[in-house]
């Protein structure tokens, strides 16, 4: 079994080395990309285009640099990528500027065929510029993700109104899946990627009240995001 890499925070994203060049350079661009989404996945990150757009570059620099600026990432050919990994193209991924890069079965199977021939992701042996060199302020580019958007997805839920009018204790499970945008088959892993989502944002935002909320929720469905 691959022994998945210790990265745990989107910052850790930077401690991410490049695979030798000539191990990558024959693989198209959709190709590398599922494998960069899968890893995303697996590290339980949000796929959005500027993560995606990092990895990706922090791993295979020689196909997502930007062109004339190489310490940096192209998110154009990034998104480039993703459009062709759609199912009318190469049927890898289905995406939304919302909600990221979400991998078919097709999809998965590209990324586990390349991690077998690539191995899984590097650690460390490159330095990184500071993790503030990526993150984008709303006003100076929209950002495929943001966190007030994703808190406002939770306020307009059934489930925080039922935590909101102290009836919390009515909450079931459709009312979790709801606010998850996931059916009732949806693989664990996605569930509790998708609350991480929403952890990740409240606490960006450092909204306590959300914060708990939040731990409340994942301890009364822990079974239930486990199964």
């Amino acid at each position: 079994m691959t022994k998945v890499p210790p990265i745990r925070e989107k910052a850790d994203l930077l401690k991410l080395s490049p695979f030798p060049t000539a191990a990558y350079e024959r693989y198209p661009l959709t190709s590398l990309t599922a494998f960069s989404v899968f890893w995303l996945q697996q590290w339980n990150i949000t796929t959005s285009l500027e993560n995606l757009a990092v990895v990706s570059h922090r791993m295979f620099p020689s196909k997502f640099a930007m062109v004339g600026w190489p310490e940096f990432p192209d998110i154009t050919r990034t998104n480039r990528s993703v459009l062709q990994m759609r199912p009318k193209y190469r049927n890898l991924a289905t995406s939304s500027p919302t909600k990221g890069v979400f991998l078919n079965q097709d999809g998965i199977s590209e990324a586990q065929s390349l991690t077998d021939k690539l191995g899984p992701p590097l650690i460390g042996g490159k330095s990184a510029p500071q993790a503030a060199a990526i993150k984008a302020e709303r006003g100076a580019r929209a950002r495929s993700v943001h966190p007030e958007d994703l808190l406002r997805v939770v306020r307009d839920s059934q489930l925080f109104k039922l935590y909101s009018k102290s009836r919390f204790a009515e909450a079931e499970a459709i009312h979790l899946v709801g606010l998850l945008g996931v059916y009732d088959h949806t693989p664990s892993v996605e569930k509790r990627r998708k609350l991480k989502e929403f952890q990740d944002a409240a606490r960006e935002m450092n909204d306590e009240d959300m914060m708990t909320f939040l731990s409340l929720m994942a301890e009364r469905f822990k079974r239930y995001l486990s199964k």
